[in-house]
């Protein structure tokens, strides 16, 4: 589990166990049963993360198929780094110092371990002290206490014992409970207060309170140092004890004489040093003593009472397990406010699917290996779709629209041998270009895989600045002046990309929804904040970040923006990028694309780890010449 993940696991707890220690208030009017269930259920919130859950319901609910990138910007995008591509990146720059970071995990986990392992210690020398007690107790077969105990349970197999310790009458134990009952303190009480301690007991035993205390025991060991887990643990005992009470009472017990044995115990014996060990003097015994004098035979908790909790506890855990079974492309404020961490794991474009055997097919298709490895490209007009120098990794990419960091295996020649590819669409619409090239994948290079789930570095784009700000050369359009493609009078047909300007050029201006990337230079017009995470990502020869970006900035609308960073990646030393013009020369002030993003459009990268779909090769050939 990532620090990420520790940390949005504490904060979701924590505002969880408070909401429900909110309901618990609105129902102080209610029996104690009531609000201890909910403050149980704040304690076992601290041992089930919501990510959990959400990952529960993607592996057993509905997959919806989320929509991809829209064809025209992928082929803009495509074609407007041919002449960069080629080169490639070993590392991204790190954003934050890694060794840093890792020497505050380590120190950070070893007071985690150091405090978890003495609270352990401590309690374990404690159990270890009361087992001692059980084992040199005497069974009880007869007597007072033995004909109360078969009286008020006939049924019971729960075995009494006689204890020489000074601790008082309690249950021992989670899955097979003893009670044990102190010497000598049958000489106090009499038969009334003996009937009604050996009933508080029972009561514990059938509530199964040693192992509900026992579990919250477990949530303090882990989480020691929240304070809230440690207050949640007092409420549970107070209302265990108080719920107890008020069932003793409900089964007959007069309040006074029940009162009046808690007082009495008190005096002859010690409370139990261990909550998981359900005795008869724990929690404020004070307020315990008003409570059972002023006892009121119907308080007991109403419809609404019961329903309001029902209704609380299933949403709780209900909804991250529905939002993560119909993977819902909801947008980043509504996934990080309800779906409790999902945020962080990126969604890909499209559900990596092997191509169905009536998939659509290009009408004919020509692979052969390159003929020309200096230039790298590929472009798509009407009917028609030429790439030149293709690696089969690029074409595993663009075909399923995943990250290269998402394809996994594979041979050598995978990405160092190009292949030259001529192929017809016919009139099958432009949408269908990515199946027809998967379909291409399966026939002629014989490709077969399979997908699984990794946890892989990412960068998540965020907004810089507190306030939400953004940068000056950040500018969102106002709505429509930049309408999609295909929605412009006159527009190219889909799939015809124009001939993008030089990004060179000072004075170029890109067209409407299209994104220019050059050496050291950034330009769009219309475009979301959506495609430039993706281009960030994808684009390793020009930004040098090679893998996953994901836009959690929750910015709408469309944006233009010009910003240049100084190129320190490619054409070093006046080295050409292959296939492309040498880089043009950058004024000394222009700062790199992580301070750019900062500066000038007011965003920001923040490196965090997820767990994304990755397409594991099985299989792959070279195709025969045709």
């Amino acid at each position: 589990m990532t620090v990420d993940a520790v940390f949005d696991h504490l904060w979701q707890s924590t505002l969880a166990a408070s909401m429900l220690g909110l309901v618990a208030l609105a129902l102080r009017q209610a029996d104690a049963r009531t609000r201890y269930q909910l403050w149980f259920v704040a304690s076992l919130k601290f041992l089930i993360p919501f990510a959990a859950l959400a990952s529960l319901g993607a592996q057993a609910g509905w997959q919806t198929a989320l929509p991809s990138t829209p064809p025209e910007w992928r082929t803009t995008i495509e074609v407007v780094a041919a002449p960069f591509s080629a080169p490639r990146i070993a590392a991204a720059p790190t954003l934050v110092s890694t060794a840093e970071g890792s020497q505050l995990t380590t120190v950070a986990a070893t007071i985690w371990i150091l405090g978890c392992a003495t609270v352990l210690i401590v309690w374990l020398r404690r159990w270890r002290r009361l087992a001692a007690v059980v084992r040199t107790s005497t069974p009880i077969a007869s007597g007072r206490i033995f004909d109360v105990l078969r009286r008020l349970d006939p049924s019971t197999t729960l075995p009494l014992r006689r204890s020489d310790s000074s601790f008082e009458p309690g249950v021992f134990g989670i899955f097979r409970p003893v009670l044990l009952w102190p010497r000598g303190i049958d000489d106090t009480l009499d038969d009334g207060q003996v009937e009604a301690i050996v009933a508080h007991e029972l009561v514990h035993v059938r509530r199964m309170d040693n192992l509900t205390a026992g579990v919250h025991m477990l949530v303090e060991a882990a989480f020691w140092f929240h304070p809230l887990v440690w207050w949640v643990g007092s409420r549970l005992v107070d209302e265990r004890e108080r719920a107890c009470d008020e069932e003793v009472v409900r089964l007959g017990s007069e309040p006074h004489v029940y009162a009046e044995s808690i007082l009495r115990t008190c005096r002859f014996s010690l409370e139990s040093p261990l909550s998981c060990v359900s005795g008869i003097t724990g929690s404020d015994l004070k307020k315990r003593i008003e409570r059972i004098m002023a006892h009121r035979r119907e308080n007991r908790s109403s419809v609404w009472a019961n329903a309001l909790v029902a209704a609380v506890v299933t949403g709780l855990f209900a909804a991250p397990v529905t939002i993560g079974a119909f993977k819902s492309p909801l947008p980043s404020v509504v996934r990080r406010t309800v779906a409790f961490g999902v945020v962080n794991r990126p969604q890909l474009a499209d559900q990596v699917v092997a191509p169905s055997a009536d998939a659509p097919v290009f009408e004919a298709a020509s692979v052969r290996p390159a003929a020309d490895t200096g230039r790298s490209g590929g472009s798509g007009t009407p009917g028609r779709f030429t790439g030149i120098n293709l690696p089969l990794r690029r074409l595993i990419r663009q075909a399923y629209d995943i990250h290269d960091s998402q394809i996994v295996g594979g041979p050598d020649w995978l990405n160092s041998e190009g292949f030259d590819i001529t192929a017809t669409t016919g009139d099958k619409p432009p949408d269908q270009m990515r199946v027809m090239m998967q379909t291409l994948l399966r026939d002629r290079f014989k490709l077969t895989f399979h997908t699984e789930q990794r946890e892989l570095p990412i960068y998540a784009l965020v907004t810089a600045r507190s306030d939400g700000r953004l940068g000056s050369g950040l500018r969102r359009i106002a709505d429509g002046e930049c309408p999609p493609p295909g929605a412009r009078r006159g527009a190219p047909p889909a799939g015809a990309a124009s001939a993008p300007p030089s990004p060179l050029n000072p004075n170029a201006q890109a067209g409407c929804g299209q994104i220019i990337f050059g050496p050291g230079r950034l330009l769009a017009h219309g475009v979301p904040i959506d495609m430039l995470a993706r281009s960030i990502g994808g684009l390793p020869a020009i930004t040098a970040f090679n893998r996953i970006v994901v836009n959690d900035t929750r910015l709408e609308g469309q944006y233009d923006f010009d910003f240049r960073w100084t190129n320190e990646f490619a054409g070093r030393a006046g080295v050409p990028l292959s296939g492309g013009p040498p880089p043009a020369p950058a004024p000394g002030d222009e700062p790199a694309l992580v301070t750019a993003l900062q500066e000038q459009l007011g965003l920001k990268l923040d490196a965090r780890r997820a767990t994304v779909d990755v397409l594991v090769i099985d299989s792959v050939e070279k195709p025969s010449e045709n």
